[in-house]
């Protein structure tokens, strides 16, 4: 059977250094029937353009570096695949600036309890490039090189101050190998490196870790949970909505976070949008394999009830 042409990649993701970027992406949904070879660009204006392409590099897996790009500059990337009956459309867009988004944090170290948990601990960069800081992602691959095919978990921190976030869905006595990103309203830096070995389930440690948290003990209020929580699956996603709550005690609310929670109600990972948002897409989520979502809202000095959970199986 002859092969056809492909779709775009999937889930590019940009992470700018001084001078170079790391890009990674997901295979497209339909291959054509070939094994594909792959093409990170580097634009200097938005595609689609006529422009000539400022750099690029190829590859048969799912991540890359380019280099010689000018620290400050404004960049544009996207990924195409081909295979013997050409080239696929372009994957959507992602804007870079190197230099400007930060240096990563350095230092790292991951290490697991018996039961699974990932405590993974950086020093925060010296630093923070021009944006404003946004939060800390730590990530777990199976494998030591670039790639988003390897991708398996994260978890997220914040204030720039933070040093540890806990992770969790990882399997006991495999092996992975984890990074962390600064994140700011510029955009991802490059990851730390090396990443670093972590074998899940193998502490000899007799201590107990210490339950995950974002955020200070408050004292109790009559503050309620944000209301009309709808989760909608997406593929390898999730959308979340919901209400402002209906008691704030007279509270402005600064921040909303939307968590994945474990089957008991244990915190794994989250994002957190402005009050003027109600809506957050939690993405590169395990396909068919269920989670739980629950929305917070923060105040200065305080945080609602959580909303109650939502089981939720993201989609292939």
């Amino acid at each position: 059977m002859a092969a056809t042409v492909s779709s775009a990649p999937q889930y590019v993701e940009a992470m700018a250094g001084a001078t170079q970027v790391a890009v990674t992406w997901d295979a497209p949904s339909s291959t054509g029937g070939e094994l594909l070879n792959y093409t990170a660009r580097v634009w200097t204006v938005p595609p689609p353009t006529s422009s000539p392409v400022f750099g690029s590099c190829s590859t048969t897996g799912l991540g890359c570096l380019i280099g010689g790009l000018v620290s400050g500059t404004s960049y544009y990337v996207d990924v195409i695949a081909s295979n013997s009956a050409g080239a696929s459309g372009p994957s959507a867009m992602k804007p870079i600036t190197p230099g400007n988004a930060g240096s990563p944090p350095t230092n790292v170290i991951a290490t697991s309890d018996r039961s699974g948990r990932v405590t993974v601990k950086w020093t925060p960069p010296t630093a923070f490039g021009t944006g404003q800081f946004a939060w800390y992602t730590a990530e777990a691959f199976t494998g030591p090189e670039i790639s988003a095919g390897t991708y398996k978990s994260y978890c997220t921190a914040d204030p720039a101050s933070a040093t540890t976030c806990f992770m969790g869905n990882l399997t006991l006595g495999a092996t992975y190998y984890v990074q962390v990103r600064t994140v700011s309203s510029l955009g991802s830096s490059y990851p730390s490196a090396p990443r670093v070995r972590v074998v899940i389930g193998t502490s000899s440690s007799a201590t107990p870790t210490p339950k995950p948290s974002t955020s200070a003990t408050f004292p109790t209020s009559t503050l309620t949970a944000p209301e009309s929580v709808r989760v909608l699956a997406l593929s390898k996603a999730v959308k979340v909505t919901w209400k402002a709550p209906k008691v704030t005690d007279g509270k402005q609310i600064t921040y909303y976070r939307v968590g994945i929670y474990s089957k008991v109600g244990q915190l794994l990972s989250f994002c957190r949008v402005k009050a003027t948002l109600l809506s957050c897409t939690l993405t590169k989520l395990k396909p068919k394999v269920a989670i739980y979502i629950g929305v917070v809202a923060l105040y200065s000095g305080a945080e609602s009830p959580r909303s109650n959970l939502i089981t939720v199986i993201p989609k292939v």
